[in-house]
């Protein structure tokens, strides 16, 4: 039994050095090249939000409806309507081709609608009739749609500018537009955000570039965030030009009575500009990068252009109707479902990050322990003893037993010429008996019988 025990300890041995080498060596090496992996945007990603709108700090509209939006059916009557109304966006999101390890591309489609406006009665809820943008009834319940398509890169989160692209009020005929100088982030932040970070966000309507600063920590749904914030300057929407013309609804020339300015005509047409502007606020995992909450003010004004004649009258200059008001943000159901995404990550760059090395270090020092004994039993298989003979062979001589027998699992022992070595010299001075005494000695123990 001996014998297999140390045949087995010897080819044992070394298999666990290599292993707890290797399992070492994965520790130290492993967690960066795995985390890695890990933080890197996933290309499974198919999500569903929905942001309504809520009542702005300090403003007096009704809880229920706290957003404003411009009556378009009012442009063919004697004065412009805003109507108090609720705002539902949303938005659908998933990667599709081309991706590939280090870009991916992102379609992301929006609705914002209005489900229902405030009245003296009850609350009228328009229909959404799914009609092209030219030939939408002007009581359409749809406010703006769009279909988005962007390349991003899959560590930071930025746009590549392979792909930038948007669809407005999508329609079979309506094309695509080109975006240029797209920077900002929209959909993912990259892993290890930080609060120091320079970061943007990437506005649709406006399509600028909104800067973000940080504003502080804030646990979001069980899951601590960075609340970053954007605050936008005013655009002229009537400067984004898809071509030569103003976008359709960018500019409007109406009479000064229609539009409610005093101190003029009523009847002079005043043509005014529709301007508009973004702030935004987002809860942002800073170890995955995903963005658990978001809330997104867009407001939209019609006012004169920037540069006006210097004889305009002050009632014109001053100027401004709100045509659109609403700030939106993700509901309860879109947050959760966005902190679970969050953790979901964190768990697994916890895991490659610090479990697995300290795990696999601790199980490679055992295995090498291991490994180092079992080439130690394999090099000695009697308990004690020198080299070559073992504590049982010492014994069995000094005993007068017989020579030990060379172990089963070793090479046919063959006895060398010593040469002089002095355990095996003391062995042959013993004087050899002499027979004839040999020979009396047993006549004797004959006699005796």
């Amino acid at each position: 039994m001996a014998v297999g025990r140390s045949r087995l300890a010897r080819v044992i041995g070394p298999i666990l050095i290599f292993l707890g080498a290797l399992l070492i060596t994965a520790a130290i090496a492993g967690p960066a090249y795995v985390a890695g992996k890990l933080t890197t945007i996933p290309l499974d990603i198919d999500t569903t939000t929905v942001a309504k709108s809520e009542k702005v700090a300090d403003s007096q509209a009704d809880a229920e409806f706290p957003a404003k939006s411009l009556d378009m059916c009012s442009i063919d009557k004697g004065k412009a309507v805003v109507n108090e109304v609720s705002v539902t966006t949303q938005t659908r999101t998933l990667v599709t081709t081309p991706s590939d390890k280090s870009t991916m591309t992102v379609q992301s489609g929006s609705s914002m609608v209005v489900p229902s406006i405030k009245t003296k009665g009850e609350p009228r809820h328009p229909e959404l009739t799914g009609a092209v943008q030219d030939k939408r009834p002007c009581d359409d319940g749809l406010v703006q749609a769009w279909l988005d398509r962007v390349s991003l890169d899959r560590e930071t989160g930025k746009p590549t500018g392979k792909t930038s692209e948007a669809t407005y009020q999508p329609g079979e005929s309506t094309p695509a537009v080109k975006i240029a100088d797209r920077k900002g982030l929209q959909y993912r932040f990259p892993a290890g955000t930080t609060q120091d970070g320079k970061y943007e966000f990437f506005d649709l309507v406006t399509r600028s570039n909104v800067g973000l600063k940080f504003v502080e920590e804030k646990e979001v749904s069980g899951t601590k965030t960075l609340h970053f914030q954007g605050q936008q300057n005013w655009v002229d929407l009537s400067t984004i030009r898809d071509s030569n013309d103003p976008t359709l609804g960018t500019v409007l020339t109406m009479p000064a009575g229609w539009w409610g300015i005093g101190g003029v005509d009523p009847k002079d047409d005043i043509t005014l500009n529709r301007w508009a502007k973004t702030d935004v606020d987002l809860w942002v995992d800073p170890t995955s990068g995903v963005i658990v909450d978001q809330s997104l003010h867009y407001t939209q004004q019609f006012r004169l252009p920037g540069q006006v004649a210097p004889n305009t009258p002050k009632p014109v200059r001053d100027f401004k109707l709100d045509v659109f008001d609403a700030k939106q943000r993700w509901v309860d159901a879109t947050v959760r479902s966005q902190a679970e995404v969050a953790k979901s990550a964190q768990n697994k760059i916890a895991v490659a990050k610090y479990v697995a090395p300290v795990a696999g270090g601790v199980l490679g020092l055992i295995a090498l322990g291991l490994g180092v004994f079992a080439l130690f039993l394999g090099r000695n298989p009697a308990t004690a003893g020198g080299p070559g003979t073992g504590g049982r062979g010492r014994a069995n001589a000094d005993s007068g037993d017989a020579a030990p027998t060379a172990p089963l699992d070793d090479e046919p022992i063959t006895t060398p010429d010593v040469g002089g070595d002095p355990a095996t010299e003391a062995f042959s001075a013993q004087p050899r008996p002499d027979e004839s005494q040999t020979e009396a000695i047993d006549f004797r123990k004959r006699d005796e019988r």
